[in-house]
């Protein structure tokens, strides 16, 4: 995510799916669209039934981020929706301890910025602040959730696009309880965001079907976050299309001067993770071609993800 598309997005008006266990408790194994696996042993929360994972409903409005403040530990499958056009990134975060949201959003802001400089110091500062573990991309007309497993502790629900506010809309949840065992449905398509020969690659495994989860992994190197950023594309947009328009961003993430293929108030997607992270996605997507982009930098350099390459087309059915 980065301070250019939320720039932009605000002057515009606004591998295998084998069984994989990340350290976010998610545990994946390639099945048919209808079926469910058992999740970790231990607590559902607030709305749990049948053994299915507590449901927390986030909206963000006009008036601020309604978030709950409360939950339990054990799989967790957050409902994110907006009303307010201005609105939409949804980000869950676990500070360390100590660590204030104050000092937490000066790291982010310095991330965030098509500064190289800053883009390094800010993922360095970050490492010893937060976790990040994802999130979505949310338009009036796009709702989606994602999935987690939680464990006890203090979170923090953020949005990226008014990270910049005097006021940006943040809330606190505290997780407590006991755990008990619960289910979540198997993705139908698994995407890795992995280094390949020094370069960002997408590598994805099954197949992208309109109203079935996938399984969004960052496997890129210790300290390297990653975001997964669906855009539908028209159909007279070409693959050198795509790759015309990335050509024109800056190399620390600069968004070009013109409108290129990506509807920036349409894209919907998961939000950045920690290496080693893994987040179960729920977009509102439609049968169709989609490319799927990182707006992040290189954590060691400042470089554009997205330039050398952190993109893909994909097909949904």
């Amino acid at each position: 995510m980065r301070s250019t598309r939320i720039r932009r997005a605000w002057a515009t008006a606004a591998v295998t799916v084998l069984a994989l266990t990340t350290t976010t408790g998610l545990t994946t194994a390639a099945a048919e669209p209808s079926a469910v696996r058992p999740a970790l042993s231990g607590a559902v929360g607030a709305v749990a039934e049948n053994g299915a994972p507590q449901v927390l409903h986030l909206r963000s409005t006009v008036d601020g981020l309604n978030a709950p403040a409360t939950a339990r530990p054990g799989p967790t499958e957050f409902r994110v929706s907006t009303t307010d056009p201005a609105s939409g990134w949804i980000s869950l975060v676990r500070p360390k301890p100590g660590v204030t949201f104050e000092s937490f959003r000066s790291s982010i802001l310095k991330m965030i910025n098509a500064v190289g400089p800053d883009i390094v110091e800010g993922s360095a500062e970050m490492r010893e602040k937060a976790e990040l573990l994802g999130g979505t991309v949310i338009h009036t007309n796009l709702p989606a959730s994602f999935t987690r497993t939680l464990t006890p502790g203090t979170y923090w629900f953020f949005d990226y696009r008014n990270i910049r506010d005097a006021n940006p809309r943040h809330s606190v949840l505290r997780v407590d309880g006991t755990v008990r065992a619960a289910t979540t449905p198997f993705p139908t398509a698994t995407l890795v965001s992995r280094m390949i020969d020094g370069q960002p690659r997408w590598i994805l495994s099954g197949t992208v079907r309109a109203g079935r989860p996938i399984l969004f992994r960052n496997e890129m190197p210790e300290g390297q976050n990653a975001e997964a950023i669906f855009f539908r594309l028209a159909d007279d947009v070409t693959e050198e299309d795509v790759r015309a328009y990335v050509d024109d961003f800056g190399d620390t993430g600069a968004f070009p001067d013109h409108a290129g293929p990506l509807d920036l108030e349409q894209g919907t997607g998961g939000l950045p993770m920690n290496t080693g992270e893994a987040s179960l996605l729920e977009l509102t997507l439609q049968p169709g071609r989609y490319v799927v982009v990182d707006f992040f930098s290189d954590a060691e350099d400042g470089s554009s993800l997205l330039k050398r390459g952190h993109w893909e087309i994909v097909e949904v059915s």
